[in-house]
């Protein structure tokens, strides 16, 4: 049987981590499905990462196993059909936790730019809560996506790309954040930078018109941008998208300050929080 084509578009890991999402809903083991399916668990792993994508019968059959809704089998029949595009758009509450982490879990190497929020392998518990009880959109709940958050399977695997993040100096004076919280996230910052000195870099010039984005790099294959716009985040993979974000990155590095220079920032803020300085 084929196995598919090599794996180079967003909607591929999209695709995957759907599969995935949907099996794990269906109680199946990975071995258990691949085979009642009468595949190898290679393949079905390889699908499920994003590295291949499933031939259209065999995913077909898969969806059928699966015993998926008539809208979630249409919706990803769909997406598979968009598996040669560059362009991937995912909306929150709609797999965007799903996507994020299975990028982290298949990327080598991980950049990112956070201008207002700190990216959430930064936050602690109670950030990520008091931010999203003030970001989550009309008519959504910040207790279903903060759920989301804390019970994908992928967190519980931790990937092993190494990671580089730049964050504005917004995403630590943020106004929404109680003072008590800010003191423990920035001391949070401080042990990771301890931990982990090129970690993070701090700019302390404004950059609001550039917004988040972040790139991941995979073996073998192109790079992935995720750029990230109000309550979307979308998924670019042309070389030209990937080498002007990558611009735009160096461009950020060379003005950021030193890991030492965030240090002393950020140890000098949580003096400033103790003393009620916002």
């Amino acid at each position: 049987m084929k196995t598919g084509i090599r794996a180079t578009s967003p909607a591929v890991v999209a695709l995957g981590a759907e599969l995935r999402a949907a099996r794990l809903q269906a109680r199946f083991g990975l071995r258990e499905l691949a085979k009642r399916a009468g595949l190898s668990p290679g393949h079905l792993t390889n699908w499920e990462a994003g590295y291949r994508t499933p031939p259209p019968d065999m995913l077909s059959f898969l969806l059928g196993l699966l015993k998926l809704p008539q809208a979630e089998y249409t919706r990803l029949r769909d997406l598979a059909a968009s598996t040669h595009s560059t362009m991937h758009a995912v909306h929150l509450h709609a797999g965007s936790v799903r996507m994020m982490h299975a990028y982290e879990q298949v990327a080598t190497t991980i950049a990112e730019w956070s201008p207002t929020f700190l990216p959430t392998h930064l936050q602690t518990r109670d950030y990520t809560w008091e931010m999203l009880e003030h970001t989550t959109p009309p008519g959504a709940s910040p207790e279903s996506y903060f759920f989301d958050l804390s019970t994908t399977p992928a967190l519980a695997k931790a990937g092993s790309a190494t990671r580089k993040s730049i964050v504005g100096r917004r995403s630590l004076r943020n106004p929404v954040i109680s003072r008590e919280t800010s003191i423990v996230q920035h001391e949070h910052l401080l042990r990771t930078l301890a931990r982990e000195p090129q970690t993070i870099r701090l700019l302390t010039a404004e950059q609001e018109d550039l917004p988040g984005f972040t790139i991941y790099t995979r073996t073998d294959q192109r790079p992935t941008v995720a750029l990230q716009h109000s309550h979307t985040t979308v998924y670019l993979t042309s070389e030209e998208a990937v080498s002007d974000y990558a611009d735009k990155l160096g461009h950020l590095a060379d003005r950021a300050l030193s890991p030492a220079e965030t240090k002393q920032y950020l140890t000098e803020r949580i003096r400033e929080l103790q003393t009620g300085y916002r």
